[in-house]
């Protein structure tokens, strides 16, 4: 009986480290990624009960749009970065307005109330982007969208430089991978190489020890698609992540124990759940797809998603930063994206009217 017992005692000593080895994989996995979009805990709590509307306004061209907020820990505040629209440009043709724009910045202590603080600063035409060259009919070049992460001490971001200033939606979108210490000056790295040279709108996690990117080709049918790396700088394997057409700003997240990825479909933002976080996202639902908003500024459909999660206790609430457009003009709002009973997310863009119209 001893020696039949021994191996027996083997197998379940193996089976328990086996186990337990899966079980750190998933922490490593899924922590990996909350990583790039949980607020550390060095940060200030964003009361969003009481963030105003509109949430932030660029003081410049009152065209603020493509949102990405994220904490400084050598500043101890939250900077937004975005695409600084020129929604106020004097005698505008077609779409010059969205192009010619620069990356602004705009800072809070607090997560509601922001300050403009200017625009990102760095070579590669990234300080003056009217004063550079450009392939389009006007001077200069145009700065789109960026995504940001850290490692370490050093914040990277991830933007789409246009090749030009274009009165129509033409010209080479690339996108440029810059690195700073401060938030504000930056350098120049590389240029990914993607599917296409029509791509845009990036956003860059990590699932285990592989980086991903997903981002929208413009070559492909407006897919979002999403390519891979070991080190931030070789991308390979591009290939299309979502299922549907005709969508942009795409933003990966993990979030109540699943995979999420929100996109901009135009009129609606759509939102998939995936086992794995890179590949066979289903769809699940879309949410603010109404101009149902009642507060200043909010009566419109919200585009372009950025993704906060913080944690207080159990709860992980997630915060979803968009911009809603009229005419020209965008602004920035922040709702609450929630999680129904039945596992359906929700977002109600009122919930704290009472509390944030001014």
């Amino acid at each position: 009986m001893h020696q039949l017992a021994q191996p027996r005692r083997r197998r379940t000593w193996e089976l328990s480290h086996l186990i337990s080895f899966f079980f750190l994989l998933y922490f490593l996995i899924s922590s990996s990624l909350r990583a790039q979009t949980t607020a550390p805990s060095d940060a200030t709590f964003i009361d969003i009960a009481h963030a105003p509307a509109p949430l932030f306004d660029d003081p410049v061209y009152h065209a603020a749009c493509d949102p990405f907020v994220i904490w400084n820990p050598h500043t101890s505040q939250w900077f937004m970065y975005y695409t600084q629209r020129r929604g106020t440009l004097d005698n505008p043709t077609g779409a010059d307005w969205v192009h010619g724009s620069a990356i602004g910045i705009a800072t809070s202590p607090d997560g509601i109330h922001w300050t403009y603080l200017g625009t990102a600063k760095g070579d590669h035409d990234l300080s003056d982007p009217l004063a550079a060259r450009g392939n389009g009919p006007e001077p200069g070049v145009t700065w789109w969208a960026p995504c940001f992460l850290w490692q370490g001490d050093t914040l990277h971001m991830w933007v789409v430089e246009v090749d030009g200033v274009y009165t129509n939606w033409s010209g080479q979108r690339h996108i440029l991978h810059f690195t700073s210490t401060d938030g504000v000056n930056w350098k120049y790295i590389s240029t990914a190489q993607l599917s296409t040279d029509r791509v845009i709108d990036p956003t860059v996690y990590r699932v285990g020890d592989t980086w991903y990117m997903v981002y929208k080709d413009e070559a492909h049918g407006s897919h979002t698609y999403v390519s891979q790396s070991p080190d931030l700088e070789n991308w390979t394997n591009a290939h299309q992540a979502g299922p549907d057409g005709g969508q942009e700003a795409p933003f990966t997240f993990y979030w109540k124990n699943q995979w999420w990825l929100i996109v901009d479909a135009g009129r609606s933002m759509r939102i998939y759940k995936s086992d794995t976080g890179i590949d066979n996202w289903v769809y699940t639902t879309s949410i603010l797809d109404k101009p149902d908003g009642t507060r200043p500024g909010d009566n419109g459909v919200g585009h372009h998603p950025g993704i906060i999660i913080q944690k207080r206790g159990d709860n992980e609430q997630c915060l979803i930063y968009y911009f809603t457009q009229r005419r020209t003009r965008t602004v920035m709002q922040l709702a609450e994206l929630e999680l129904g009973l039945d596992g359906t997310p929700f977002c109600n863009r009122n919930k704290y009217a009472e509390a944030t119209t001014r």
